[in-house]
Order: C-alpha cells, then sequence, then structure tokens
C-alpha cells in the first residue's frame, strides 16, 4: 500500500498546474517547484537539475513511502489521456556526458504483486530507454529533428507466468538481447552502465541487486549523433493493452563512471 508523503501546502496542485501548462497560463516557477516535490520521492539529490516528470495528468502519479524510504509510482492505464503522443508516465533524466564517457544509471523498483502484464499478446512495453536528441551546443532544435527507436531500452513482459525485462540495443536498429527475470511484490535494483559511442566501441551491461557480473550485456554503436542522450525512466506501453498498473521507483541516480 502507498502512504501518502505530505506536499508542502502553499504549492499549487500539480493537475490546476498541468490544466494551466496546457492552456499556455502556467507560472513556470510554481511548476517546477511542484515537480520537484514529487522527482525528490524518487530522485537523487545531486539528480534534480538534470529530471523533470512526463506525464499527462496527475492520477499518473502515486507518492508514497515504506521502511525503504520514499518512492514513486508512476500509473498507466488503458485510455488515459496522451502525453507526447503515447500512452506514458515517465522521469526524464537529462544527464551530460560526451561521446566516449561511461554512465552508470541506477535506479529501485517494484512491480506490485497486482501489476497488470499483457500475456500473452506482450506487446511493446517499455520501463526505460535512452533516446537522442537535438546538438544544442549547435544550436539543434526538435524542428525537422529526425525520429529514432531508443539506442538502449528496457522492455516489459511476461512468459509462462514469470515477469521480465528485456535488453533492447543498437543504432540505428536495436535488436532483443537477452532476457532478465524479475520477482514480484520486492524492491529490486537496477544499474544500467553504458559506453556511449557511435562506433564499435559502445557498450551496455545490466546489473539486477547486488551482483558484481552482469545479468546481460551487448557491444556496439549506441548514439545517433554527437550530444548526450537522455534516460526515461517507468511506463511508455502500447495502446492497446488494456489493465491498470503502477511501477514503484525510487532512488534514481546517474554517475560518470570513466570520464573521457
Amino acid at each position: 500500500m502507498l502512504l501518502s508523503l505530505r506536499l508542502p501546502r502553499h504549492r499549487w496542485p500539480l493537475a490546476v498546474l498541468l490544466a494551466c501548462m496546457a492552456a499556455g497560463a502556467a507560472p513556470p516557477d510554481k511548476l517546477r517547484a511542484l515537480e520537484l516535490d514529487y522527482l525528490r520521492a524518487a530522485v537523487k539529490p545531486l539528480l534534480l537539475p538534470y529530471a523533470s516528470i512526463e506525464i499527462p495528468a496527475l492520477d499518473n502519479l502515486r507518492v508514497g513511502s515504506d521502511e525503504r524510504g520514499p518512492h514513486l509510482g508512476l500509473r498507466t492505464y488503458h485510455r488515459q489521456p496522451l502525453k507526447n503522443g503515447g500512452v506514458r508516465a515517465e522521469i526524464s533524466v537529462d544527464f551530460p556526458f560526451r561521446e566516449g564517457d561511461t554512465v552508470r544509471y541506477a535506479w529501485r523498483m517494484k512491480l506490485p504483486a497486482d501489476f497488470s502484464a499483457d500475456a500473452p499478446a506482450n506487446r511493446w512495453w517499455l520501463v526505460a530507454q535512452w533516446h537522442d536528441q537535438p546538438n544544442r551546443d549547435r544550436g539543434e532544435t526538435w524542428e525537422g529533428y529526425p525520429g529514432h527507436s531508443p539506442s538502449v531500452a528496457l522492455g516489459y513482459g511476461q512468459i509462462d507466468g514469470q515477469d521480465k525485462l528485456s535488453l533492447l540495443y543498437g543504432a540505428p536498429d536495436p535488436v532483443p538481447s537477452g532476457l532478465i527475470a524479475l520477482r514480484r511484490g520486492v524492491w529490486q535494483t537496477v544499474a544500467v552502465e553504458i559506453t556511449w559511442s557511435r562506433g564499435e566501441s559502445g557498450r551496455v551491461r545490466v546489473f539486477l541487486d547486488d551482483a558484481q557480473t552482469p545479468v546481460r550485456e551487448a557491444r556496439g554503436r549506441n548514439m545517433y549523433n554527437d550530444f548526450q542522450q537522455y534516460m526515461k525512466l517507468g511506463q511508455y506501453r502500447h495502446p492497446d493493452i488494456r489493465g491498470d498498473a503502477t511501477l514503484l521507483v525510487a532512488d534514481i541516480d546517474a554517475t560518470l563512471v570513466r570520464p573521457r
């Protein structure tokens, strides 16, 4: 059960701010202040300047706490309002790096016992994805920028009653690179260590819980251009998937492992 955390009373409800934003009248400072209140439940303090929330409405969020500390529930459900054209509830982290750097992304996640899977169809359902973006250093914008599939992603599915993550990897054509078994009703730590490259030196290694050996890894190109890619963590799923599902996340972090 999620236990409500008290948010500062002086700040506007996020639902009101989202409505104002849609109408072009949201005070940016108030919107960001309340967004940070929610982010603090799931994101490490040093990462907050790079983090934001991508949801269509307030009911896509569940702030909670348990014996491990605060966490954030990211909820998706059938026929929910769309955000940026998709069924999603995600935290975005635009952590800076340069090509050749290795970045370790880590978080805690929990599939509640009643998490609604899409078996046996198992249509696409992402819980983590890393996307390219225009190079701001050269003044590029999203206008006219080509759309790409994420070069690194973790998909979700259920096979023979067992929840699984699927590692997808590669640019420009990501391919399945192995499955990772999950357990319901318990917190699990996921770490994804990526060496970013437009060449063959690119690499990803996925670690689960306290394992020192990766449970999955892949090599090859993982960048579309020479600018940092950003992570989105939470849920982004096929619009025809039915059911109501909330993924719990906490302690989201990103660190530079081996600077160039």
